[in-house]
């Protein structure tokens, strides 16, 4: 008997071809734990989803969220709706704005603030009632950040402009500028500490506050990157990240836009036929900062700041996260659902989504010893144990994780086994499985899935294994 340890996936990080590795962690990532666990990390699942409010009558998904004095303010499909914090909605009122191009929502530092939204060339003001803002000196905007009291749009070419101070509706012809360190179009704004983060197409320019009395910002500095994805641009763990014009995704680092992306997430992105559709979402939860892509339709990638590791999510039935925003509301987490009008609150305590099952998937690496084929008799898996529910669907008071197998490197899987983690306190429930037979030198890829309604997490893993034709 040869005890070998089976890697568990630190990440999704499949190879260019299935038979390199097709290692992935869907709707689950690592934690560390330290030297002082039994392991010293473990694969949780991701965050569940339970109904908080429902949007009436909303035309199409949640586009933007944002916070302001007491309440979440929502724009799902055409319409602006306020959220009070026991889930209670208020319809404010629709706009004539595009259904499908990103929005951008800030707020700015009036006694009762007011909020500007922005979509593809139009922009609206609500302060006391919500209204287009007309004034014949606004360039037409494609993005909206505030920064410093001014509200700051980018324009379809290189022009850049900013608001009189607190007033999204009140802009004067000549407080403009020109990102022109490269000459190429304007593609996004957003706000880092005192700078205005300018991104182009294949540059980007940052401008800071000096309060110079002509125009207030002046350039401090540029760099050669620019944005492939305007509303890939979210604020990350105090700085920003986005799709960029090489394809990567990257992070800044000053004034130096450092790549964070793998080459599985670099492909995911270079194999889209249309960038423009990539959306980001950000938040923060038990230490962890994640950013997500998604490409509706496609797939969703999430990377953990803390531990620079990739993992992805997938709704149930769907190939991407149906979750298009979050926001921190009320010291809770508020997910918006990318097909309706739906709030959820996204928690670990909720272990679905909504009324779906919530699949954590790990594909491991594979096991082999080539060039010799090997013979797998049983594995070990060390999971979290005992946590049947004790009443409730039956999936859930015995609750099991299935294991499936690949003989061809991870390019099918068939032989699936139903392995029992122990109901209620039974936290001594050894769970293995035996014969799995002979593999060729491509190796075994083992797959752990568990959609139980229970507590979950995994922390290594056993092959007992023998190296054949030696």
């Amino acid at each position: 008997m040869t005890l070998v340890p089976i890697s568990l996936a630190s990440q999704s990080s499949p190879a260019r071809y299935t038979q390199g590795g097709t290692a992935a962690l869907v709707n689950c990532y690592v934690e560390r734990i330290g030297e002082e666990g039994r392991t010293p990390w473990a694969i949780y699942a991701a965050d569940g989803l339970q109904g908080f409010a429902a949007l009436p009558d909303a035309t199409g998904g949640v586009r933007a969220m944002l916070y302001v004095s007491g309440y979440l303010w929502v724009v799902a499909g055409l319409a602006l709706y306020r959220v009070s914090a026991n889930g209670d909605v208020t319809t404010i009122g629709s706009m004539s704005i595009s259904s499908t191009a990103p929005i951008y929502m800030e707020r700015n530092r009036a006694s009762t603030p007011d909020i500007g939204i922005v979509c593809d060339g139009i922009m609206y003001n609500y302060d006391t009632s919500l209204a287009q803002v007309t004034d014949v000196d606004l360039l037409a905007p494609t993005s909206l950040a505030f920064l410093d009291g001014y509200g700051v749009i980018g324009t379809a070419n290189n022009k850049w402009q900013i608001s009189d101070l607190d007033d999204f509706s009140s802009w004067q012809a000549v407080d403009f500028e020109r990102a022109d360190a490269n000459p190429d179009a304007v593609v996004r704004v957003a706000a880092l500490q005192r700078d205005a983060v300018i991104f182009g197409e294949v540059s980007t320019e940052f401008w800071r506050n000096t309060g110079a009395a002509d125009f207030p910002f002046e350039r401090v500095a540029a760099i050669d990157i620019g944005c492939l994805a305007p509303a890939s641009v979210a604020t990350v763990d105090q700085t920003l990240a986005w799709v960029a014009s090489d394809r990567t995704v990257r992070m800044l680092q000053g004034y130096q836009g450092t790549r964070i992306s793998t080459h599985s997430v670099e492909r995911a992105i270079e194999d889209l036929a249309d960038k423009l559709i990539i959306r980001s979402t950000s938040w923060v939860k038990d230490g962890h900062t994640f950013y997500a892509l998604t490409a509706p339709g496609y797939w969703t990638w999430v990377y953990d700041t803390v531990t620079g590791q990739w993992h992805q999510r997938e709704s149930y039935g769907a190939d991407h996260w149906r979750v298009s925003a979050v926001a921190e509301f009320g010291g809770r987490l508020i997910a918006g659902d990318h097909e309706t009008g739906t709030l959820y609150e996204m928690s670990a305590d909720f272990l679905s989504e909504a009324s779906d099952p919530l699949v954590m998937t790990c594909t491991f690496p594979p096991v082999h010893a080539f060039p010799h084929p090997v013979t797998v008799s049983s594995v070990y898996l060390d999971v979290e144990r005992g946590v049947g529910t004790g009443q409730g669907d039956s999936q859930d008071i015995s609750p099991v994780v299935m294991m499936d197998v690949s003989r061809d490197g991870g390019a099918t899987f068939g032989d699936q086994r139903m392995i029992e983690i122990g109901e209620q306190g039974q936290r001594m429930t050894r769970v293995r499985e035996y014969r799995f037979g002979q593999f060729s030198e491509i190796g075994a890829v083992f797959r752990l899935s568990c959609s139980a309604k229970v507590a979950r997490a995994w922390y290594q893993a056993v092959a007992d294994v023998t190296k054949d034709g030696v």
